[in-house]
């Protein structure tokens, strides 16, 4: 347990005590408040700048209240009051939680955030080699970080990116080389306390890491290369025989996917009536007059060096003065 900040209330038939903690390994925020004296009802609430707090727990057999708030942040300053009640009367304690009360808070938290950083793990990335630590806490007003690198302090630049969330502390090396190798300091420093966590970036763990960052780099490369139908096809089109029906999706993939079309897993023949027109990466097929025969499902296949996709939609055609049905598995 971190801080504590008693209240005895000096009045009051019911014996109160007002507490506030923060508990190790945790970004919550919890008040407690404990009475004695109580009936069965005997009523227990709490208030936040005067208006009452629904999520607040009461547990009558302990004479409890507690209110836990999750990510505590500066949203939460302000004067806290909790208030037992029943037909002897009313009684109060009031926490007021800001200026010094509030820096105090979140100095703890600062603290304890510091104290639960997890030691330097090494990460192979898409974009290059992250190195990071996990935290229960961070904030960025009473917790400061600095990142070394053979005891030389690092600064973000082109190819380092340093930065933090509420979880985990991290330093991204981009495009990484052989001179990112060597030893990596992380400083927390939290008011009184400093942290100062390391790790070697060299040796098996630059290899395994470097490997990691080209197997993911390739694999960002495919999927962002790969044939894909991005958009355009319905899952279903209905349409009355003699009409003309026209369908256009969007493709992607570089280089230039091969397109086909299929009607029921079979190849589609552009010929009469069945017409295809490629403009760029806009794909429409026109079926003209169409007739029952036309109905089915029909898919466009892309394919190119990276990889294949298929989109596929769905075709009925019902007969003039028919209403359209709801469609069968096909």
């Amino acid at each position: 347990v971190g801080i504590y900040k008693k209240n005895w209330m000096g009045q009051g038939s019911r014996g109160s005590r007002n507490t506030i903690s923060k508990l190790s390994g945790s970004r919550s925020q919890r008040r407690g408040h404990t009475v004695t004296n109580t009936k069965n009802e005997t009523r227990f609430q709490w208030y936040f700048q005067r208006m009452e707090v629904p999520e607040a727990q009461y547990d009558p057999q302990t004479g409890e209240g507690l209110l836990r708030i999750e990510e505590f942040s500066k949203e939460d300053k302000g004067v806290y009051r909790a208030v037992v009640s029943d037909n002897r009367g009313e009684d109060d304690t009031i926490l007021d939680l800001t200026g010094e009360a509030l820096d105090a808070v979140f100095a703890e938290l600062g603290r304890i955030g510091a104290l639960s950083a997890t030691p330097l793990k090494i990460q192979g990335t898409e974009e290059g080699i992250r190195i990071f630590s996990k935290v229960k806490y961070y904030n960025v007003e009473y917790m400061k970080t600095t990142w070394f690198h053979k005891d030389k302090r690092l600064e973000s630049g082109d190819r380092i990116r340093a930065g933090t969330t509420l979880d985990d502390i991290w330093l991204h090396i981009l495009d990484p080389k052989d001179s990112d190798k060597g030893k990596y300091t992380l400083e927390i420093a939290a008011g009184k306390e400093v942290r100062q966590l390391s790790t070697d970036l060299s040796g098996q763990a630059f290899d395994d890491a470097l490997a990691e960052h080209q197997r993911l780099k390739a694999l960002a490369i495919i999927e962002k290369n790969r044939a894909k139908v991005v958009r355009g096809l319905p899952d279903v089109a209905t349409i009355m025989e003699d009409k003309t029906l026209c369908l256009t999706c969007i493709i992607s993939g570089d280089p230039t996917p091969e397109i086909s079309w299929l009607k029921n897993d079979q190849p589609v023949t552009f010929l009469d009536r069945y017409r295809m027109e490629v403009r760029g990466p806009e794909v429409t097929i026109t079926i003209q007059k169409v007739n029952s025969e036309d109905s089915g499902r029909y898919g466009v296949f892309v394919k190119n060096k990276y990889g294949s996709e298929t989109g596929q939609v769905t075709i009925s055609v019902f007969k003039h003065g028919d209403e359209p049905k709801e469609l069968k598995s096909m």
